[in-house]
Formats: C-alpha cells, structure tokens, sequence
C-alpha cells in the first residue's frame, strides 16, 4: 500500500501497476504479460473477493497493457479504457505480434520460460477524450491528454471523496524517475510536444505525482518536482542532440546514452531491445525539430 487507497499491484515489476481500491476498484495500467498472473493475484488479494471494475491505460505500449488478458480472464465484467489511437494500435495484428516479441523478451531477461495469454484478450472497451471525467463512486477520474511519450498518452488526476488530496497519474510523457535520482526521458514523438504536455500537467496543480516505473516523486513540494523534470529533459535533450550530431553508427551512439538512460534499475523491467527502440525515436526526433534559439 503506497496510500490508505492506492496499491502498488506490479506483479514482480514494481512501480507499473496501481490498484485504486474502494466501492469501485480501478486500475491504472496493467504491466507485462510475464508479471500478469502476480499482479492479478496481488489485485485479487487487496479486493478481497470484490471484483474490479475498470482498467485505465496511459499507452499502449508492452509493458503497460499486456497484462489486461489476465485482468479479462479473473474479472470477466471489467472494462479497459485507452486513447483512440492506442485502441486503433491493439487491433492490429502485426502490433499484436510486436507486443508478444518485447514480452518475450522481457520474459527471457528474468528466466521465465513461455506467456500463457491469447492476443484476442488484449483489447479494450471504450476510448477516453482529453478532459472526460468519470464519476466511480467515491472516485472521480479526470483524463488528460498527454503525448509526447506516443501519441496515445493520457494521464489521470485522482480525486477520491473526502480524501482531501489530488493525485496525478502521469502518462511516462513526464519521463521515469531512475534510482530515485534522476529522470529519464521518453519523448519519442518529440522533445517539444512532451514539454508542452509538462507544462499542462504542471497546471493542474496536483498535490501528489505518481509516476510510471517509478512511484511518487521523491520531492515533497509538486512544483519542486516540476522544476526538477523540465531541468533533467532540459539536460538529456542537449546530451541526445550532441550524440545524435556525432559521425557514428547508430548502434554506438545508442550504447552511448545507455550509460545514462539504461541503469540496472531500469533493466528489471525493459529489455535492451525496447530501450534501443525508444531511444533511436528520440535520436530521431530531436533531429527533425526546430530550434528556435538556434536560428
């Protein structure tokens, strides 16, 4: 339990999966296939024979959705929610194909022999719009349209009746805190567009900030960690410029930054094949950006 009502569900990833347990029970995200069964055991275990109603995704990336087939197969009557787009993504079979290779991946990395989930399980039921507020009973759940990590990214601000805090569910566009030291970033789509996403999260002036992979922001003060986030993308977005401009293969420039944005926490949870894809989207990406300052 991370709050009198927020529980931390991972399976044997933690910092991926949060219950939120009361009248309602909702989850936001649903981890890897090869944690599935722990973490729908570990739900099962706090909602003690409760059901659980509701699954909000904040992307439809592998290691954010693969474990609703096992939500499915315990709780037949939840409903999953995601963005158009991400809803769009997991009706494709070749995504689907992809989703199971990075699981099996992640899969190898901690000895686990096979997944025992079906692809037909992995959809969702409804599609979330920026702003949309869901009224659960003591929960209301307000979605907030954040890209920037993909196109797909939403986050949640989480009020719960007489709780008297407001807590924000930040889509992984805000970055993943590292070793609880230092952020690293996951603008895929763009440096840009994740920072005016920042700035939009920023503003809703939350009390507490949960992030992805990595738990509550260990700043005490919100704005605090919003200073602290816009200065560690600040800093990898000039270090990811500066290896991107360099005369080298794009395997040794990912090697590289690994250095930085791959640390032996993050690889508990992401196999090197997922790190390189993201990071050679961001290699990309900076290189197609304007830069105002620049001209």
């Amino acid at each position: 339990m991370i709050r009198d009502y927020i529980y931390d569900v991972s399976g044997d990833c933690p910092g991926n999966v949060y219950l939120g347990a009361g009248e309602t029970s909702v989850l936001f995200d649903a981890g890897m296939a090869c944690c599935g069964e722990q973490m729908a055991e570990r739900a099962a275990s706090v909602l003690r024979g409760r059901p659980l109603d509701y699954v909000f995704l904040t992307h439809s990336h592998f290691d954010h959705v693969s474990g609703v087939p096992f939500v499915r197969k315990r709780w037949p009557g939840v409903k999953v929610y995601i963005a158009p787009h991400g809803r769009d993504i997991l009706k494709k079979p070749s995504a689907l194909r992809r989703i199971r290779e990075l699981n099996e991946a992640a899969a190898a990395d901690q000895g686990i022999a096979g997944l025992s989930y079906e692809d037909e399980a992995l959809h969702v039921d409804g599609v979330l719009a920026d702003r949309q507020v869901f009224q659960l009973n003591e929960w209301r759940i307000t979605a907030v349209e954040t890209p920037g990590h993909t196109r797909d990214s939403f986050s949640f601000l989480v009020e719960r009746k007489a709780c008297g805090e407001r807590m924000l569910v930040c889509a992984e566009t805000a970055g993943v805190y590292m070793e609880g030291r230092h952020l690293s970033p996951c603008f895929l789509l763009g440096y840009h567009m994740s920072m005016d996403s920042v700035a939009k999260l920023r503003g809703i002036g939350a009390d507490v900030l949960l992030f992805a992979h990595s738990g509550f922001a260990p700043e005490s003060n919100p704005d605090d960690t919003w200073k602290r986030c816009i200065e560690e993308h600040e800093q990898a977005v000039r270090r990811i410029r500066a290896e991107a401009k360099r005369d080298i293969l794009v395997e040794d420039k990912l090697k590289n930054l690994a250095e930085y944005y791959w640390p032996e926490s993050i690889r508990k949870y992401q196999p090197y094949q997922a790190y390189a894809v993201n990071m050679e989207s961001m290699l990309k990406k900076v290189g197609q950006e304007e830069w105002p300052g620049e001209l």
